[in-house]
C-alpha cells in the first residue's frame, strides 16, 4: 500500500492490478529484445581452437586464438566456430577485441580472465569499428507512426528490398522539445546544461526490412518503433545501410572476469572499468558471466547493439568511488536487448537504462543487493524500456523527470513499464503522449508477448557439448616481426619558423575545452568542444573522451596544426551552473574533466567524491596527455601543454569551489584560508597565495608537481610547457618553475623547452636572464599589444587579476575581447622581438589585423582566437585563406625567409619577406594600387603569384618579371595583395 500511495503522487502515472489481459495496455512489444530478436535459442558453437594461460601476459596469445578463428571460414549457420579457454587465470594487459562475426569465446567455471595494470579500459570490447554508410534519407510520409508500430509508408521504396538493414531517425526538433518543456530551464548557463537543443536527442532505430508494398508504397521492419513519429514534430525518415554493418553471432561465454585494483584501496578507478562492451553488433550474446571489482560495468551495450542476450550474468564487489557513471552494472543503450535472470551488488544504477535507448530493451527476472541508488533510466528519453520482476533491495526503480541524476536529464523515459516489480521505491513519470506506466498482473508481461508472437516461450538454451575429437591447442607463435617504427615529425624552430619534415608548420589552433560540454553525441562538441583529457566513461568520440588518433589526424587534415592543452576547470560538471556549495551527494555528472592530481580515497571533497591528494597523480590523465603527445610527434604537431589553469584561482567563487588546492578538497594541508577570502558577494583572488612559493608545504608541492610533469611527459619531442594559461603568478613563480626545470635537465641530461606565455615584464624579465632566456623556445605575446596610438597596453604580471579583467578594467568593455589594434602596431610588435630574440618561435595574438602582419613580421604562429576566452572550439575550424597559401607555396622556404627593410618604398603599407639569395620574395602590400621596389632584385628573372588574403584568391602574372630598382608592380586592385616572387632557375 506504500508503494501505491508513493506513486500516486506522480500525476502520469498508471497503477493497475488486471488479469490476464494486462499486456494490452502496452503499446510496444518487448519480445523482440534479446538473441535472434526474441524467443531464439543461443546456439551451441563448436570449440575449433583451445588455449591455455602462459602465467604471464596473456594478452597477445588469447587475441591471437581469436583473430585465428576470426579468419576462418563463415559456415552455413552464421558461425566459425569457439575459442575454448581452459581452466586457469590468463592476465591481460590490453582489450580483447572481438571484430569479426560468427566468433564465440568460451570459458569453463575455473576460467578466469584478470585485466591488470592501471589504464581504464574495456576488458572484452565486442562490434565493428567502422562507421555506419547509409544511402540518401527517405522521408516518412505517414502524419502519424504510433509507438509500437512496425510499418510506415514512405515517399518513395525504389531500391528497398526485403533483408535491407535500414536507419530509421525520429529527429528531436524545436517544437518538440518545446512541447516537453525541456527548454528555457531556468539558472546560470542552463541552455548549455540541461536546455535540450534540435538535433541532440535524436532517436534511431536500427532495422530490417521484412516486407514492401511497392503500391502503397509501405514498408514493414522487423522490430516496433518505441516513440511515435509525428509530423507535426519532424516526423521521421530512414536510410537504407550501405556500409559498415554491424558484425554478427558473436558470444561471451562461461567465465569469471576480474579487474586488478590497488589493494587497500575500494575506491581506486585507475584501472578497467567496463568488462564486456558491446556495439555495432547484431545476434550477440554474454552469458554465464560474472565480472568482479570493475568500476563502471560488467555489460555495457551501446548504441548500436541489437538483439542482444544479457544472461545469468553476475556483477559483484565493485571497486571504484560510490558516484554518477559508476557502478551501472548491466547498461543498456541499444536495441532489443534482453538482460535476464543476472545479479548485481553495491551498483549505483545497476539495471540502467541510458540516454537515447532506442529500444524495446528489457530487464527481466533479475535482482540488485546492497543496492547505492535506484536502477532505471538516466539521461534523456530511453524509449520502449521494461522493467519486469526486477528487484532492488535498498533502492528501486526510477522512470522519471529527472534532475539530479545526470545532466539534469529532463524525461529519462519514453513508452516504457514497470511490470510486477514490488521494490519499495518505484518512481515512475512520464511525459504526455509517451506515457510510463506500473502494473502488477497476474499473467508476465514479456513471455505473454513472446507466446502470442510465436507461439512459444522463453527458450531453454542447449549447453555446448565436448567436442567429439579434441580440440587442437593454439600457441603463440615467437616469430612474430616486430612493428614498424612510427614514423617521428619532430619540430624544430629554424629562423624562429616552426618546421616539421622539412616544412613549415602554419594553420590554426585546437585548444582544449575545460569546461561545459554534454555526455550525448548530438551537441557534445558543439558544448565542450574537444578536450584530451575529458573522461565520459563508455562513450568515445568528438565532445566525449576524445579519440586522440582521429583528432590528430583530423587537426591534419583540417590545417589547424597547433594544440593548447589546459587542465579541467572542475571535474563534476553541475559545477557549470556556477554554485558554490558542497554537494550533499556524489551523483557526478559526465563529462569529467579531469584533474592532474589523484583522489585519495578518503574523505569527502566538495564534489562529493574523495579528497584529493596532491603528492600523487592521476595516471590516466598523464597517459592521455603522453598518447596525444606521441600522436603530435608523429604527425608534426605543435604541441602547448598548460601545467596550471589560474581560472581557477581569480574572478569568482565557483572557480574555486572544487579546486583541488583548496584546503577542503586536498588531505595535503595547504594552509590556504578557509573560507577563502571573498571581495563583495562573490569575488575571489587567490592566484598569488596559491603560487607563494616562500610557503614551504605549498613550495614543496608545486615543486613535486612540476617534477612530476616532467618525468612524464618531456620525453614528447613536440611539447612546450607553459606555466600556465591566463599566465600564473608573479615573477617569482616563474622563476622557479624555470628553475625546477633546469634542476631536471641537469640530473637527467635533457633539454625541455618552455613557452613562455605571460605578461610582457615577466616576458622581458625572463628573457633579460641568459640562463633562463635559453630555455625559452616559444615568446607568446598574446597578453600585451600596442595601442592604435602606438602606446603600449601591458598590464603588469602578478596583479592577482585575470587576463579579461584587466581588459574590462583598462578598455571599460563588458567582454572579454581586447580592443583591435591596427595591422602596422601588429607588425611593430612582432617586429621587436623577432629582430631581438631571432632563434626563438614568436606567437602573436592578431588584434583584429588578420594573419598577414604577424607572418611578414617574421611570426611563427598567429592567434586568431580571442586569447583572453578560455574554452575550446566546438565544430568551428581555426582556419584563414592565408593558412592554406603558406602551405601549397610557402612551406618549403618559409624558414629561411626573413623580413627585409628598406625593399620596398612605403614601409608603413608594404613589407617584404626573402631569403638571403633573394631566390623567394614575399611583398605585402595593404593598401595603394603599386608597390614600388627600392633595390633591385639579383636574378634574372621572377614569376610572380598574387594572392588575396580575404577571399583566397589568387592571380598569377602574365610574364616574367624584371625587377630593376625603382620597378613599379601594379597591384590587382588597391585592396590588400601578397605577391609571391620565385626567381627562374
Amino acid at each position: 500500500m506504500n508503494t501505491i500511495n508513493r506513486i500516486a503522487l506522480f500525476v502520469s502515472v498508471i497503477y493497475i492490478t488486471m488479469g490476464g489481459s494486462a499486456w494490452a495496455q502496452t503499446p510496444i512489444d518487448f519480445s523482440h529484445a534479446g538473441y535472434g530478436g526474441g524467443g531464439v535459442v543461443i546456439p551451441a558453437v563448436q570449440a575449433l581452437i583451445t588455449v591455455r594461460p602462459t602465467g604471464g601476459d596473456d594478452t597477445a596469445l588469447l587475441q591471437s586464438a581469436i583473430d585465428r578463428v576470426a579468419s576462418m571460414p563463415l559456415t552455413g549457420t552464421g558461425f566459425r566456430g569457439a575459442v575454448l579457454l581452459q581452466a586457469g587465470r590468463y592476465r591481460v594487459s590490453g582489450t580483447l577485441q572481438l571484430r569479426a562475426s560468427g566468433v564465440v569465446l568460451r570459458g569453463n567455471p575455473n576460467t578466469t580472465i584478470i585485466a591488470t595494470g592501471r589504464s581504464r579500459r574495456t576488458l572484452i570490447d565486442i562490434g565493428n569499428t567502422a562507421e555506419v554508410v547509409t544511402g540518401p534519407s527517405i522521408r516518412v510520409t505517414d502524419d502519424m507512426v504510433a509507438a509500437g508500430a512496425r510499418s510506415f509508408s514512405l515517399e518513395n521504396v525504389a531500391g528497398l528490398h526485403p533483408g535491407d538493414h535500414m536507419i530509421v531517425t525520429r529527429p528531436s526538433t524545436m517544437p518538440w522539445i518545446a512541447a516537453l518543456k525541456m527548454n528555457g530551464n531556468p539558472g546560470s548557463f542552463a541552455n548549455q546544461r540541461i536546455d535540450w537543443t534540435p538535433g541532440s536527442r535524436n532517436l534511431v532505430w536500427d532495422r530490417t526490412v521484412v516486407s514492401i508494398d511497392s503500391a502503397l508504397k509501405r514498408v514493414t521492419v522487423d522490430a516496433p518503433i518505441t516513440t511515435a513519429l509525428e509530423s507535426r514534430y519532424g516526423g521521421g525518415t530512414v536510410a537504407l545501410v550501405t556500409g559498415g554493418r554491424p558484425i554478427e553471432n558473436v558470444g561471451v561465454e562461461n567465465l569469471t572476469l576480474d579487474s586488478e585494483f590497488a589493494a587497500g584501496s575500494p575506491r581506486d578507478e585507475e584501472h578497467s572499468w567496463i568488462a564486456v562492451a558491446l556495439d555495432r553488433v547484431e545476434d550477440a550474446w554474454v552469458r554465464d558471466v560474472t565480472a568482479r571489482h570493475f568500476a563502471g560495468s560488467a555489460v555495457r551495450a551501446g548504441l548500436h547493439a541489437r538483439r542482444v542476450t544479457i544472461k545469468f550474468c553476475h556483477s559483484e564487489a565493485p571497486v571504484s568511488e560510490p558516484a554518477g557513471y559508476r557502478r551501472q552494472s548491466f547498461l543498456i543503450e541499444g536495441q532489443q536487448v534482453l538482460v535476464l535472470q543476472s545479479s548485481s551488488s553495491e551498483g549505483m544504477n545497476d539495471f540502467a537504462a541510458g540516454a537515447l535507448a532506442a529500444g524495446p530493451n528489457v530487464f527481466l527476472d533479475s535482482e540488485a543487493t546492497s543496492a547505492l541508488g535506484a536502477s532505471g533510466t538516466f539521461e534523456s528519453w530511453a524509449s520502449g524500456v521494461l522493467y519486469e520482476d526486477i528487484r532492488v533491495q535498498g533502492a528501486g526503480i526510477w522512470l522519471t523527470n529527472d534532475k539530479p541524476r545526470a545532466q539534469g536529464g529532463g524525461w529519462t523515459a519514453a513508452n516504457s513499464v514497470v511490470w510486477n516489480s514490488d521494490d519499495a521505491d518505484i518512481q515512475v513519470h512520464g511525459p504526455d503522449g509517451a506515457e510510463n506506466i506500473v502494473m502488477r498482473a497476474a499473467d508476465p508481461l514479456y513471455q505473454t508477448q513472446l507466446l502470442r508472437r510465436t507461439g512459444f516461450g522463453l527458450p531453454v538454451d542447449v549447453p555446448p557439448r565436448k567436442p567429439i575429437t579434441a580440440v587442437p591447442e593454439f600457441r603463440l607463435s615467437k616469430s612474430a616481426a616486430p612493428a614498424p617504427a612510427a614514423h617521428s615529425a619532430a619540430i624544430t624552430i629554424v629562423n624562429g619558423r616552426f618546421v616539421a619534415d622539412g616544412k613549415v608548420v602554419w594553420g590554426g589552433t585546437v585548444n582544449d575545452g575545460w569546461w561545459r560540454g554534454q555526455a550525448l553525441s548530438g551537441s557534445a562538441l558543439d558544448l565542450g568542444g574537444v578536450a584530451l583529457t575529458r573522461w565520459v566513461p563508455g562513450r568515445n568520440g568528438p565532445g566525449l573522451t576524445e579519440d586522440l588518433a582521429a583528432l590528430a589526424s583530423r587537426m591534419i587534415r583540417q590545417g589547424t596544426p597547433f594544440f593548447q592543452s589546459i587542465p579541467g576547470l572542475w571535474y563534476d560538471r553541475r559545477r557549470d551552473e556556477h554554485t558554490t556549495f558542497s554537494r550533499a551527494d556524489a551523483n557526478v555528472w559526465a563529462p569529467f574533466y579531469e584533474m592532474p592530481w589523484a583522489r585519495s580515497g578518503k574523505g569527502t571533497a566538495s564534489d562529493g567524491l574523495s579528497l584529493f591528494d596532491l603528492n600523487s597523480f592521476n595516471p590516466w590523465y598523464y597517459g592521455r596527455l603522453h598518447e596525444f603527445g606521441d600522436l603530435s610527434d608523429r604527425f608534426g604537431i605543435v604541441f602547448y601543454h598548460n601545467l596550471y589553469n589560474t581560472h581557477n584561482l581569480l574572478e569568482i567563487l565557483p572557480h574555486w569551489v572544487d579546486y583541488p588546492w583548496r584546503a577542503v578538497n586536498n588531505v595535503n594541508g595547504t594552509g590556504l584560508p578557509e573560507p577563502p577570502p571573498i571581495e563583495g558577494t562573490n569575488n575571489i583572488h587567490v592566484a598569488n597565495d596559491v603560487y607563494d612559493i616562500t610557503n614551504p608545504v605549498r613550495r614543496a608541492l608545486h615543486r613535486a608537481f612540476i617534477l612530476h610533469e616532467l618525468d612524464e611527459l618531456a620525453g614528447v619531442k613536440n611539447i612546450f610547457f607553459s606555466l600556465g594559461a591566463q599566465f600564473s603568478g608573479p615573477l617569482a613563480f616563474q622563476e622557479f618553475f624555470q628553475d625546477t626545470v633546469g634542476e631536471w635537465e641537469k640530473k637527467n641530461n635533457r633539454t625541455v623547452r618552455i613557452e613562455l606565455a605571460t605578461s610582457r615584464d615577466i616576458t622581458d624579465a625572463i628573457l633579460a636572464n641568459p640562463v633562463r632566456s635559453r630555455q625559452v623556445a616559444v615568446i607568446n605575446m598574446q597578453y600585451w599589444q600596442y595601442r592604435p596610438d602606438g602606446t603600449a597596453w601591458a598590464p603588469q604580471g602578478g596583479r592577482n587579476l585575470a587576463f579579461r579583467e584587466m581588459i574590462g578594467k583598462d578598455f571599460g568593455r563588458t567582454d572579454d575581447t581586447p580592443p583591435n589594434t591596427t595591422p602596422l602596431q601588429v607588425y611593430r610588435q612582432v617586429r621587436e622581438y623577432r629582430d631581438k630574440y631571432p632563434d626563438k618561435a614568436i606567437v602573436s595574438w592578431n588584434g583584429g589585423a588578420g594573419p598577414v602582419p604577424v607572418l611578414m613580421a617574421g611570426g611563427s604562429q598567429v592567434l586568431m582566437l580571442n586569447p583572453s576566452a578560455g574554452h575550446g572550439q566546438g565544430k568551428s575550424i581555426d582556419r584563414t585563406p592565408l593558412d592554406a597559401f603558406v602551405r601549397d607555396h610557402l612551406s618549403s622556404r618559409l624558414m629561411n625567409m626573413k623580413p627585409r627593410d628598406g625593399a620596398v618604398g612605403e614601409p608603413d603599407q608594404n613589407w617584404c619577406l626573402a631569403d638571403d639569395r633573394r631566390e623567394s620574395v614575399l611583398l605585402y602590400s595593404f593598401s595603394g594600387a603599386s608597390i614600388r621596389l627600392i633595390n633591385a632584385l639579383p636574378r634574372n628573372g621572377y614569376t610572380g603569384l598574387w594572392f588575396d588574403p580575404k577571399t583566397g584568391n589568387t592571380k598569377t602574372l602574365d610574364a616574367v618579371v624584371s625587377t630593376t630598382a625603382g620597378a613599379v608592380l601594379t597591384k590587382p586592385t588597391s585592396d590588400p595583395w601578397l605577391l609571391l616572387l620565385t626567381a627562374v632557375r
